[in-house]
């Protein structure tokens, strides 16, 4: 196997997980004893999603549609949830169910076959799939948290010997004063940090890289997620910085 296709299909992962959890094994109630977000079928958040520039500043013409519908409640490892559907012009998200109860708020990421990732066709070994599940976004009860966290040790594929880490990890940064269809809030900003670290072993030659990268997400309580904020780089496949704004939200009503 080349080099460069071992240590790709590491990174390939941070990219995935980009977008932001500890595994819960309770079966839990979204609404519970919770009352910081509400959830239920047929409920809508639509966003702008901008383009930043090097500066970290909103790009005004770049701005694209995006809508999140919630679906009817099922159970997904063992946490009541809710489907999401989503109507958007930007890409397709990876996050598939959405839950909350008294700890916190979480996004359901399935099943990622890694080895979709490997484009050499030379390449006979199969890499472990990884179903990372329930990705915890937001901690009520903590300044600081794991959300997730993936480690492959000496892993042989082929001549190479691979070893990688993907972390993320949660920190409630402060809050800020938001206005939002003319009222103000007290909203609470979150950093999602993703630490990312890959060697290739081969007798072709060594590789090793890292990065770190970090989501600012900004949470109105009763709402939900107000603004998404994520800054580019280069090393995790992140080409530009972007950021997604709430415009309106609400209940769709049963069809």
């Amino acid at each position: 196997m080349k080099l460069r296709i071992t240590i790709l299909t590491i990174i390939s992962l941070a990219i995935i997980l980009v977008i932001s959890g500890c595994d819960n094994k309770e079966t839990t109630s979204p609404d519970g004893d919770n009352n910081y977000l509400e959830l239920k079928a047929y409920n809508f958040w639509d966003y702008s999603v901008y383009d930043l520039d090097s500066e970290g500043e909103i790009i005004e013409e770049s701005a694209v549609f995006k809508s999140i519908h919630l679906l009817d409640e099922e159970t997904l490892d063992k946490r009541s949830a809710y489907k999401i559907f989503y109507d958007t012009k930007t890409d397709n998200s990876l996050f598939t169910h959405i839950s909350t109860d008294e700890d916190g708020i979480y996004l359901y990421m399935d099943e990622i076959n890694l080895n979709n990732y490997v484009t050499d066709p030379s390449t006979t070994s199969n890499i472990p799939i990884l179903i990372p599940g329930w990705i915890k976004i937001m901690d009520f009860n903590n300044n600081e948290w794991e959300s997730f966290f993936f480690e492959l040790t000496d892993q042989v594929i082929e001549q190479d010997t691979v070893s990688g880490k993907v972390q993320i990890t949660g920190k409630k940064q402060s809050t800020k004063e938001i206005t939002y269809i003319g009222k103000t809030y007290t909203a609470d900003v979150v950093k999602l940090t993703i630490d990312l670290s890959a060697k290739s072993l081969s007798p072709s030659g060594n590789m090793e890289r890292a990065a770190k990268s970090d989501i600012i997400y900004t949470f109105i309580e009763g709402i939900g997620i107000y603004s998404i904020e994520q800054n580019a780089n280069e090393i995790l496949g992140i080409l530009e910085g972007r950021i997604e704004i709430l415009t309106q939200h609400g209940y769709l009503g049963r069809p």
